[in-house]
C-alpha cells in the first residue's frame, strides 16, 4: 500500500511541475530563512555560556549618584576583588581583568592590538579555557607572561608552537606560558592575548578610577542575586562612600551590583563597558524570519487547497472503491512528507550557502553541530509535514463521492474565502516589510545629510601612543607636520574619538545656589574650533596667548547653558577638571555623539598635556606623508589614524546592518507572496481556460482579459495595504524614538509601499494573464 502511495505521489509530483516547484521553492526559502534565524538567535543568546561555570559566575558593575544624575559602569574599582575574595565566604574566587591598548612588536611586525587584558593569575580558576599548549594553573603565575590565542601566534611569530617564545608588547618582554584555541564570537571577553599582572597594593578605593572588570565565582549557583547585591551596597557604604566625602563630594555616592554571565552581554548603557548586544535587534530578526516561514507555509497551504478541486474525482473513485477516511489523509500526508523533504533539502543547501555570507556580514562565526542540525531538520520536516498537510488532506478527504461524481463540486468556490484571507494576510506583511524598507532608508539617509554643526570632511585623526614619554614628543611632531604644506590647519587635544569621554565634577552658580554637574569634557587648543568650522555662538574662542585662558578659560556649549539654568553663558564662574575661571565663549550645539542621543552638556578647556590625539585637514591622497613624519617621530610605535567621516559613519554601522538584514528578508517576504500570488492566478486561469475562450470569441480584448482575471487580486492587496497602514505607522515610530534626531513618517512612505507592492502584484498577475489572453481560443475551447 505504501508503495501505491509513493507511486501516485511522484506521479502528481511530476505532472503538476510549476506547483511543485512554487511550492518546493518558496517552502526552501522560508525554512533556510528560519533556520539561519535559528542559527543567529541561538548564538545570541548563548554568550559565554560555554563556560563550564557560567551558572556560578556574575560581573560586578558600578553605580554611581551624582548631584544632578545617575550612571552606570561596567567596570569597578581594583580593590573590590581583594575584599570580595577575604570577607564574603559564599564567593569562592574574585578575578579581574584590566583592558590594555597594546602595542605589539616582532622582528618583522609593529601593530595594535586591542584584545588585550591584564588579569589575575587565578582566573583560569574561574573561566576555563582550550589550552593547545601550557598550564593553565600555572600559566600567569610569574611576572610578565603571557596567555596568547592561536589567531595571535600566527599573526605575529608565523606558528603555533611558541611555547616559551619571547614577544615585546608595550615595550615589554613577555614570555609565553600558554596558547588558546580562538574563542567563539560569542563571548563578551573576546581577548587575544592575557597578561599577568601584579596590580599594587593601595589602600585607594577611587585610585584610577573603576580600572578593573571584576567577575565573581560563587561557592553555589545562586537562586537570586539579591541578597549578594545587598552586600555589595555595604561594601560601597563601607569603603568607597567615605572616601568621597574626604574629597568633599558631596551629593555623589557609588553603588555596587552583580550580575549574572549570561546576562552581561545585554547589559547596556554602562560607560567604560565592552560593546553590548540588542535584544530588540534580536527579536526583530526572529519576527523577519517567522513572517517568511509563515508567508511560505501560507502559499503551500493555499496551492494545494487551490488543486485540491482537481483531484475530487480521484477521491471520489477512490471512495467509492472502499477507500477509507484515514488512509485518503494517510496519502495526502504522505505527499507533504514528499514535498517538504524535497523543500529541505533545497533548505540545507541555501543555508550551507548563507552561513559565510552571513558570518561576513554580522562579523561572527556561526557554528553549528551536525547532528543539531539533523535533528532540527528533522524535527522541522515533521512539523511542516504535518501543519501545511493536515489541513488540505482533511479537505480532500472529506469530498463525498455521490457528489463529486455528479460534478456538483464547486472548484474555484470550494475554500475560497481561506485562499483570499492567506493572500490579505501575505500581502500585508509583504507590504508593511516594503515600507520598512523605505522608512529605514530614509532615516539613514536623513542622517547622513544631516547637518552635525562640524565640518567632518577631510579630517585626518591621528591617535598618540598611550605613553606618557612618547606624547612629548607630540609637539615636535606637529612642528613637522606644519611644515608642510600638503597639510592644513592641525589642532592638538582629545580628538573626537566615538570611545568614552573624560568626564568630571563641575562646580558652577545659578541665581546665587551652587551646583555641581557631572559633564563630558574635551581637551583643545584654539585652533580646534577653525578647523572643525563649529560656530560660536556668543564670547570668544580660547586663546594660547591669554594666560587666564590656560588654566581658567572655558567654552561651553548650548547644552550646557540650558543645563545650567543661566540667560547668558559668557562671564559665568565655574570651575571643573583642574581649571577654575570664567566661561569666556558659548559654542552652538553640535552631535560630538552619534543622532541616537540628544547633544549633551560640553565643556571645551585648553589643554594639551598630555596630547593623546592630533587632528589635520588632509586630503586621503597624501596620507603617506603624515606616516613617514609619524615613522620618524615614533618608530616604535605603529601609525593608527582615522578620517573623522569614517569614525562618524562607524557610529551608525549597526543601524546599516539592520538595514541591510531588513532589506534581505523583506525581498524574501515579498518574493515568496509573490510566488504563492503567481501560483493561484495560474490555477485560476486553468480554471478558466474555456470562459477566456469564449469571451474572446464574443470580442474580448486581451487588456479586457486581463483586468478581469487581475481585479479580483488587486482588491485583495488594496484591503492588506489598508489593514497594514496603521501597523506600520505605529512600528515605525517606535523604533524611531531610539533616535534622538529622526524623520517623521508621512503619508507619502505608505501610500509608496502601497503602489510598490500593487505595482509587483500587477506585474505578477500580468505575467500569466496576459498568457493565457494570448491563448488561441479555438485551443481553449476545445481544452478539457
Amino acid at each position: 500500500m505504501v508503495k501505491n502511495y509513493l507511486l501516485i505521489a511522484f506521479r502528481n509530483l511530476r505532472r503538476n511541475k510549476l506547483y511543485t516547484g512554487i511550492n518546493v521553492g518558496g517552502l526552501a526559502i522560508g525554512l533556510a530563512a528560519c533556520l539561519l534565524m535559528v542559527l543567529y538567535v541561538n548564538h545570541e543568546f548563548s554568550y559565554d555560556s560555554f563556560q563550564p561555570k557560567a551558572a556560578r559566575i556574575a560581573r560586578v558593575t558600578t553605580g554611581m549618584k551624582t548631584p544632578e544624575s545617575w550612571f552606570s559602569l561596567g567596570a569597578s574599582p581594583m580593590l573590590l576583588a581583594d575584599v570580595l575574595n577575604r570577607d564574603y565566604p559564599e564567593v569562592e574566587k574574585a578575578v579581574r581583568f584590566r583592558m590594555t591598548a597594546a602595542t605589539v612588536q616582532t622582528e618583522n611586525k609593529l601593530a595594535s592590538e586591542s584584545d588585550v587584558y591584564y588579569a589575575d593569575s587565578t582566573i583560569f580558576a574561574v573561566f576555563a579555557f582550550d589550552f593547545l599548549a601550557g598550564n593553565p594553573a600555572k600559566a600567569l603565575v610569574n611576572p610578565n607572561s603571557a596567555v596568547v590565542s592561536e589567531t595571535f601566534a600566527n599573526k605575529y611569530l608565523g606558528r603555533t608552537d611558541v611555547l616559551g617564545q619571547p614577544i615585546r608588547i608595550n615595550r615589554e618582554t613577555y614570555q609565553i606560558t600558554g596558547v588558546m584555541a580562538d574563542l567563539p564570537s560569542n563571548t563578551d571577553l573576546p581577548f587575544t592575548a592575557l597578561l599577568s599582572k601584579t596590580f599594587p597594593p593601595t589602600t585607594a578605593w577611587l585610585a584610577d578610577d573603576f580600572p578593573a572588570y571584576t567577575y565573581v565565582l560563587f561557592r553555589d549557583r545562586p537562586d537570586d542575586l539579591t541578597s549578594f547585591n545587598k552586600k555589595l551596597t555595604r561594601i560601597a557604604q563601607s569603603y568607597v562612600n567615605p572616601e568621597l566625602k574626604k574629597m568633599d563630594a558631596e551629593g555623589y555616592f557609588v553603588n555596587f551590583t552583580a550580575e549574572m554571565l549570561e546576562d552581561v552581554h545585554y547589559s547596556q548603557g554602562k560607560l567604560e563597558d565592552t560593546p553590548k548586544g540588542n535584544k530588540q535587534y534580536i527579536y526583530l530578526f526572529v519576527f523577519l524570519a517567522a513572517f517568511v516561514l509563515v508567508v511560505a507555509l501560507l502559499n503551500y497551504i493555499n496551492l494545494l487547497t487551490a488543486k485540491a478541486t482537481e483531484r475530487a474525482k480521484e477521491v471520489g473513485i477512490r471512495k467509492a472503491n472502499g477507500a477509507l477516511r484515514k488512509q485518503l489523509i494517510a496519502q495526502f500526508l504522505l505527499e507533504s512528507f514528499l514535498m517538504s523533504g524535497l523543500a529541505l533539502l533545497g533548505a540545507g543547501s541555501l543555508l550551507l550557502l548563507s552561513i559565510p555570507f552571513f558570518n561576513q556580514l554580522l562579523s561572527i562565526r556561526l557554528v553549528f553541530s551536525w547532528q543539531e542540525l539533523v535533528m532540527l531538520i528533522g524535527c522541522t520536516w515533521l512539523l511542516i509535514t504535518v501543519l501545511g498537510g493536515l489541513y488540505p488532506a482533511f479537505v480532500m478527504a472529506g469530498y463525498r463521492p455521490e457528489v463529486v461524481l455528479k460534478g456538483r463540486l464547486s472548484g474555484y468556490g470550494s475554500g475560497l474565502w481561506v485562499r483570499k484571507t492567506i493572500i490579505v494576510f501575505q500581502f500585508t506583511l509583504a507590504v508593511s516589510m516594503i515600507a520598512g524598507v523605505l522608512i529605514v532608508y530614509r532615516q539613514m539617509t536623513f542622517i547622513q545629510q544631516y547637518d552635525v554643526g562640524f565640518n567632518r570632511e577631510e579630517i585626518l585623526s591621528v591617535y598618540l601612543p598611550d605613553d606618557s614619554t612618547a606624547r612629548s614628543n607630540a609637539l615636535a611632531m606637529a612642528h613637522s607636520l606644519e611644515a608642510r604644506s600638503e597639510i592644513g590647519l592641525l589642532t592638538l587635544g582629545t580628538g573626537l574619538a566615538n570611545g568614552p569621554m573624560a568626564m568630571a565634577s563641575t562646580n558652577i552658580q545659578t541665581q546665587g545656589k551652587k551646583r555641581e554637574l557631572m559633564v563630558n569634557y574635551l581637551f583643545i587648543d584654539e585652533r580646534f574650533l577653525p578647523l572643525l568650522n563649529i560656530r560660536l555662538k556668543a564670547g570668544r574662542n580660547l586663546s594660547a596667548r591669554s594666560k587666564a585662558d590656560l588654566n581658567g578659560g572655558f567654552l561651553v556649549n548650548e547644552a550646557f547653558v540650558k543645563l545650567a539654568g543661566w540667560k547668558e553663558g559668557v562671564g559665568q564662574a565655574i570651575e571643573g577638571f583642574g581649571h577654575k575661571g570664567n566661561v569666556v565663549g558659548v559654542i552652538k550645539n553640535f552631535n560630538y555623539r552619534s543622532l541616537h542621543n540628544p547633544v549633551e552638556p560640553l565643556v571645551l578647556i585648553y589643554n594639551t598635556a598630555p596630547v593623546n590625539n592630533v587632528m589635520m585637514r588632509i586630503k586621503p591622497a597624501n596620507l603617506t606623508i603624515v606616516k613617514t613624519i609619524w615613522q620618524r617621530h615614533y618608530p616604535n610605535f605603529p601609525f593608527e589614524y582615522t578620517f573623522l567621516d569614517d569614525s562618524v559613519d562607524e557610529q551608525y554601522r549597526k543601524d546599516r546592518l539592520m538595514m541591510s538584514v531588513f532589506t534581505g528578508f523583506a525581498g524574501l517576504t515579498v518574493l515568496v507572496s509573490c510566488l504563492g500570488l503567481f501560483g493561484l492566478v495560474a490555477f485560476t486561469t486553468e480554471r478558466r481556460t474555456k470562459e477566456i475562450g469564449i469571451r474572446k470569441v464574443l470580442g474580448a480584448s486581451i487588456t479586457g482579459i486581463v483586468l478581469l482575471l487581475s481585479r479580483d487580486f488587486l482588491k485583495l492587496v488594496l484591503v492588506a495595504i489598508v489593514i497594514a497602514s496603521p501597523f506600520i505607522y505605529w512600528s515605525a515610530n517606535r523604533w524611531l524614538q531610539e533616535f534622538a534626531f529622526k524623520i517623521e513618517v508621512e503619508w507619502w512612505m505608505l501610500v509608496g509601499a502601497g503602489l510598490i507592492a500593487v505595482g509587483i502584484a500587477l506585474t505578477t498577475i500580468s505575467v500569466q494573464s496576459v498568457k493565457a489572453a494570448l491563448v488561441n481560443p479555438v485551443k481553449s475551447l476545445r481544452n478539457e
